[in-house]
């Protein structure tokens, strides 16, 4: 297994794995498969952040992209010392293997390696019992709930906001 921060060199697979995650897990993410699913690959490059404070991590098997994290810290001047994670996933066969707090290990390094930044949060499903339970374990408390906040499938996901502060 190999972890890297992808650029744009990878936005094929990048592409191929964000759908998968669209197709296995749609409550788990404010994008659909049907916004996602026809993106030119020259746009999904231009979403691949290449910078220190903004970056997608990937899972790599054997050359294969098998897990992804993002972080994106807030851009606006007021806001810049909160960052966010985003686009969390790992393909099926590779789960319960502890890759998932891999990916959040290395992320969480790097992220509070980045001056400024005090706060990082990050959305879950309310009912996304084994990921609240990965964010607890590395501090993450909940300080909002917000209830119907994604409509899927004809039924509405509560989510909850949590938050892990950062002593500088």
């Amino acid at each position: 297994m190999k972890m890297c921060v992808l650029n744009k060199n990878d936005a094929e697979q990048y592409r191929r794995l964000s759908v998968e995650s669209l197709l296995k897990e749609p409550s788990s993410f404010a994008s659909s498969y049907e916004e996602e699913q026809n993106r030119s690959l020259c746009d999904i490059r231009n979403r691949i952040p290449e910078n220190q404070e903004s970056f997608i991590y990937g899972l790599f098997d054997k050359g294969i992209l098998i897990g992804m994290i993002g972080f994106k810290r807030e851009d606006k001047i007021k806001f810049k010392h909160k960052g966010f994670i985003w686009g969390v996933y790992i393909s099926e066969d590779y789960r319960g293997q502890g890759f998932s707090k891999q990916m959040l290990r290395d992320t969480l390094i790097k992220a509070k390696n980045i001056p400024g930044l005090r706060q990082i949060q990050l959305t879950v499903a309310a009912t996304n019992t084994s990921a609240k339970k990965l964010y607890e374990s590395y501090g993450f408390k909940t300080f909002g709930y917000e209830r119907e906040a994604l409509y899927v499938d004809g039924f509405f996901i509560d989510e909850e906001h949590v938050v892990l502060h950062i002593s500088k």
